[in-house]
């Protein structure tokens, strides 16, 4: 379900607070108006958090079940279109770049948060025979085409949870 939230007060300002559910989690704010994005988002699944102005939230499906099975973002996405601004919820360090017609950024499948509806999302296999199964990296990695924004974390939601519970985070 959505909140909706509306100054009834008497001044023209007033604030409502974001706070990811995450632990560590960070909120990372899009302009959806801006050329880069084009009024489109695809999103990886549970990133949305709120936004304001003229958005609207709704969901797209991939139906090429290697992309799906093995790209880490699954059947249904989240997709956000419109003029406003848009909030996600992303962990780890997060990596916003827009890429130029026919620029390639390869991402591992686990770090891919966002995509802007003019890239090209598709996979690539991560190596030969033994890379794959012996180099800890997977069979698969994503690749983003451009033109558009693209937006990557340093590690998803369940990559944290395996971290903290595994005691892997490191102090500095």
């Amino acid at each position: 379900f959505v909140l909706n939230f509306t100054n009834h007060s008497d001044t023209d300002t007033a604030y409502a607070a974001l706070v990811p559910e995450d632990p560590l989690a960070k909120v990372v704010p899009v302009d959806l108006s801006d050329p880069n994005v084009g009024g489109c988002l695809h999103v990886q699944q549970g990133a949305y958090m709120a936004s304001y102005g003229e958005v609207q939230v709704g969901m797209h499906c991939d139906f090429n079940c290697c992309r799906c099975c093995c790209g880490g973002m699954g059947l249904v996405r989240q997709k956000i279109e419109g003029s406003g601004m848009a909030f996600l919820g992303a962990t780890g360090t997060i990596v916003s770049k827009v890429l130029k017609k026919n620029e390639v950024m390869v991402v591992d499948t686990n770090c891919l948060l966002a995509f802007s509806d003019s890239c090209k999302f598709d996979l690539k296999r991560a190596g030969g025979i033994v890379g794959m199964m012996g180099g800890g990296e997977g069979i698969f990695n994503n690749t983003i085409k451009g033109p558009g924004l693209c937006i990557v974390q340093s590690m998803n939601k369940q990559m944290l949870l395996d971290a903290l519970a595994a005691d892997k985070l490191y102090r500095r």
